[in-house]
């Protein structure tokens, strides 16, 4: 990859391309953070001074065997001189006439303080932007930021049945309020790969607490506070998660004791906070059914993993349903 940089700077971005060059000297140290001049950095920049429109923020990439840094940057961007440039235009056309005459005193001069801009630059942008950093994403600045923000769990030590931890990039579905069944079905999609759609307002009947129900004692108004009845019902007390178009290996792995039931009732439970009823319903895709045997080698289950039907049944096979519940267990659904 450096060796490309090399050849075909205006390929890259600029940051893009310092990150390249920090990665590629470990030794030195990163751009921006020397603190004296025994220190060496592993990127010295230098300003390309021009009255043209430069087609890319990369002019050029070497490397300085007078200063001793691993590589060396040219960037028209930031440039204290040029048509861009704070400078006076005289400046420039000065520069422009001394680099003529290879005298390039004043430039460097003048790279001094480019450098020290063009590292700050790429600081801040490489704090705010995890592909510059080059630790791993889940040791970044920007990363500790958005798990706190998010909930995400991972500096705490949160993790599914299998080990795993929420992914990064969820943080943006996890962090919103309140959280919508668009973001639910966005996250299942993305960590199951499969399609899934959702349906609300499932309700459901709530059992009463005792104290709530209503005594012959009692001098609550009906209809202000006095529900006749052990139980209401609840609209909004539950959803539908639909997983459509499966192949028997994928709807194997969502049924319990699947290799995916785990980790997709991890994922509702964390993403839903309040106690919602979900049922799940899995559709197997039409090309998937086939003809099964019963034996010892081929354990089945009846209405989950298999059904019973005519010789020339070529229908669409019943969906499976069952409800996930808060605790280890699931119920199946009618």
């Amino acid at each position: 990859m450096i060796e490309r940089l090399t050849a075909r700077p205006q390929d890259f971005n600029l940051f893009q391309a310092i990150s390249l060059l920090e990665r590629a000297a470990p030794e030195a140290v990163p751009v921006g953070r020397s603190r004296g001049p025994r220190e060496r950095e592993a990127v010295r920049l230098h300003a390309f001074v021009s009255l043209a429109f430069e087609a890319s923020d990369v002019r050029e990439v070497g490397t300085d065997a007078v200063t001793g840094e691993p590589f060396t940057l040219t960037t028209p961007a930031l440039s204290l001189g040029g048509s861009g440039g704070p400078l006076p235009m005289p400046f420039t056309e000065m520069l422009l006439e001394r680099r003529m005459r290879r005298d390039h005193a004043t430039a460097d001069f003048l790279d001094i303080f480019n450098h020290r801009f063009l590292a700050f630059l790429y600081r801040s942008r490489r704090k705010h932007h995890v592909a510059l950093n080059p630790q791993s994403p889940s040791g970044s600045t920007l990363a500790s930021t958005l798990d706190a923000a998010s909930a995400l769990g991972l500096r705490t030590g949160v993790r599914a049945p299998d080990g795993s931890a929420l992914w990064l990039r969820h943080a943006g579905l996890l962090g919103g309020a309140p959280r919508s069944m668009t973001a639910l079905l966005a996250l299942l999609r993305d960590r199951l790969g499969v399609q899934v759609q959702g349906t609300q307002f499932r309700g459901r009947w709530l059992a009463l607490e005792p104290d709530a129900s209503a005594r012959l004692d009692m001098r609550t108004p009906l209809g202000g506070g006095a529900v006749l009845g052990k139980r209401v019902w609840d609209q909004g007390a539950g959803i539908r998660l639909t997983f459509s178009d499966l192949s028997q290996q994928r709807l194997h792995g969502l049924l319990p004791r699947g290799a995916d039931h785990a980790l997709a009732k991890w994922l509702v439970r964390r993403f839903i906070p309040q106690d919602l009823k979900v049922e799940t319903e899995l559709r197997l895709a039409p090309t998937e059914a086939r003809s099964n045997k019963l034996c010892a080698a081929n354990p089945m289950r009846l209405g989950w993993t298999s059904w019973i039907a005519g010789p020339t049944f070529r229908g669409a096979l019943p969906p499976v349903r069952h409800t996930l519940t808060s605790d280890a267990g699931d119920t199946p659904g009618a």
